[in-house]
């Protein structure tokens, strides 16, 4: 399931776009560079991570129907992730049950008014690969509006 964000990019301003990521494995990652996946008329200034806390989203004890009731998440009985500082994405050793966010900063090409990228490539390595993850966030950016 992905999502399509348009965002409106004055002069002299940059754009922000954030996915969520879950590690459900008992391996570490190393996140490499982070792309943007068939970009057209649009770059990828940076790339940070910040730790995230989904303490009651899929983890035993919620409630199975708590999105449909859109209900409080039921309190935690260990202590959620603390939520940190960005840092830099690539070298970020992303650790066995833990969630992060990754967030990219885009801008509009020189010259270009519209700009638009498929995915965001999310880039990591343990010891025996490298991988290289599209995240389904269709991203428009323009100059003068969202139409």
């Amino acid at each position: 399931d992905g999502a399509e964000l348009c965002g409106v990019q004055p002069d002299d301003s940059r754009l922000r776009y954030t996915v969520m990521l879950h590690n459900p494995t008992l391996e570490t990652f190393t996140l490499g560079r982070m792309t943007l996946g068939d970009p057209q008329g649009l770059e990828i200034i940076s790339s940070m991570v910040q730790t995230a806390n989904r303490e009651g989203h899929h983890h035993p004890g919620a409630e199975t129907d708590a999105h449909a009731q859109h209900s409080a998440a039921p309190t935690p009985s260990a202590s959620p992730e603390p939520i940190g500082p960005p840092v830099p994405a690539e070298g970020y050793e992303f650790e066995p049950d833990a969630h992060v966010n990754i967030i990219v900063t885009v801008e509009l090409a020189q010259g270009a008014t519209h700009g638009s990228a498929d995915n965001i490539l999310v880039a990591f390595s343990s010891p025996e690969r490298d991988y290289a993850v599209p995240h389904n966030l269709k991203i428009d950016v323009d100059a003068t509006s969202c139409s």
